[in-house]
């Protein structure tokens, strides 16, 4: 448990850095986060990459450093990415669906409540 937590950490600092380099890199187009586009479509990647190369074992160390770990904190879309195609791929059409829509105009709508309630302190 203790080691699964350091090996969370360590990848998530490295994963963090990491998007924070991109956002300073990155610039925007117009008004188009690029930066943000860019580090959700290279964590999704990153993560079936891993997810397949390392003969996928949710305890091992990969799990915890690079997939929880770096792929988490640069992104949590590579995560809603990956658990979407699952669904596919278990052909749970229903639930990648409702999850893809829940998770995009559900968040954000909280975005703008979250806002909203902000506004009102």
């Amino acid at each position: 448990m203790v080691n699964n937590f350091i090996f969370v950490f360590i990848g998530g600092a490295a994963g963090a850095s990491l998007r924070y380099l991109f956002y300073l890199s990155i610039p925007k187009v117009g008004g188009f986060p690029l930066s943000t586009l860019v580090v959700n479509i290279l964590g999704s990647l990153f993560f079936g990459f891993i997810f397949n190369l390392s003969s996928y074992r949710s305890d091992s160390w990969v799990h915890y450093l690079l997939l929880a770990g770096i792929a988490g904190a640069f992104t949590t879309f590579s995560t809603f990415s990956f658990e979407t195609v699952q669904m596919f791929r278990e052909e749970e059409y229903t639930f990648a669906i409702l999850n893809i829509i829940l998770n995009n105009i559900v968040c954000i709508a909280s975005i703008f409540l979250g806002m909203k309630l902000a506004e009102s302190f």
